[in-house]
């Protein structure tokens, strides 16, 4: 029988993918090049948001270069991994990079314009209206994840690349109305984007729990490829819906706690704003009440 790779082996499978290299290189120079820029021009870029955009893109690239780029060609529960990293980890910590609005503290006037025009173009806000974001989320996940086209893309790389380009753009459209960390044309209210995030949990927890308790594997081109060294077809599959269920319920979990901790300090704000406004009429109202005083109790 086939023994199962060891450590080395395993370590030993990284893909050189040009496209993805390329993109990874674009934004390890144009990134940090743009944060050191920001505090000459006035708008230091905080350090906490450059930290999560480089980790957002680190694990991006492990889902696309790493080993389980080349065992997830081979065993589901490792296509699935990657999933999990491309469209649930890496999109939401590169987004709270807040990458658009540190373009914006760097660019001049003119590219400030150009940079305005494209986010409020009526395309760009047609593809994130949150309703978009959501439907284009759940088709695009369930097309790739849970159709033939897992098999197929697993065998043609040109394919692959396409899945998980397509998989990265929903995920960062999926997460941007959630977090908002760049400037955006439509901005949900705090209610509503935990509302968004609650039914995306459940639809992923529905098809979850479906594909989980089926009997048969769904994906006949793994279970007719797996080596031998592989679980059986059916664990294989097992194994994956739970590498989805429960690391993006975990991811799930976190935003939901976020979003709930973001609105209580949004109230507090508002609170705050509030009762410094009432403090300055009620000062204002003092002052003429004494000024008024005054008018009327001089002496003739």
């Amino acid at each position: 029988m086939e023994r199962a790779p060891g450590v080395a082996e395993i370590l030993s499978h990284w893909s050189w993918d040009l496209p993805w290299l390329g993109l990874g290189a674009l934004a390890a120079g144009a990134y940090p090049q743009a944060w050191s820029r920001a505090p000459r021009r006035g708008t230091p870029h905080p350090a906490w948001r450059a930290s999560m955009f480089v980790a957002g893109v680190t694990v991006m690239l492990l889902a696309v270069l790493s080993p389980i780029e080349h065992y997830g060609n081979v065993l589901l529960w490792a296509n699935f991994t990657g999933f999990l990293f491309i469209t649930m980890i890496a999109p939401p910590l590169i987004l709270l990079g807040a990458p658009l609005t540190l373009a914006f503290r760097v660019a001049g006037p003119a590219r400030r314009r150009l940079l305005r025009g494209a986010y409020r173009n009526r395309a760009v806000a047609a593809i994130t209206f949150p309703v978009v974001t959501w439907l284009g989320f759940a088709v695009v996940t369930y097309a790739w994840q849970f159709t033939a086209l897992t098999g197929e893309a697993a065998s043609n790389v040109f394919l692959r690349d396409l899945q998980q380009a397509t998989l990265l753009l929903a995920g960062l459209l999926f997460w941007s109305p959630v977090l908002a960390a760049d400037p955006l044309r439509w901005r949900m209210p705090y209610p509503l984007r935990a509302l968004y995030v609650a039914v995306e949990m459940a639809h992923k927890a529905l098809f979850g729990g479906m594909f989980l308790g089926m009997s048969t594997a769904m994906h006949e081109r793994f279970a007719a490829n797996a080596p031998a060294w592989a679980p059986a077809a059916i664990t294989d599959q097992r194994m994956a819906i739970l590498v989805l269920w429960l690391g993006g319920n975990l991811v799930f979990v976190s935003a939901l706690a976020a979003l709930v901790l973001g609105w209580v300090r949004y109230e507090q704000r508002n609170q705050h704003r509030t009762d410094w406004r009432l403090r300055l009429q009620r000062e204002a109202a003092e002052r003429r009440r004494k000024a008024l005083e005054q008018v009327f109790t001089r002496p003739v």
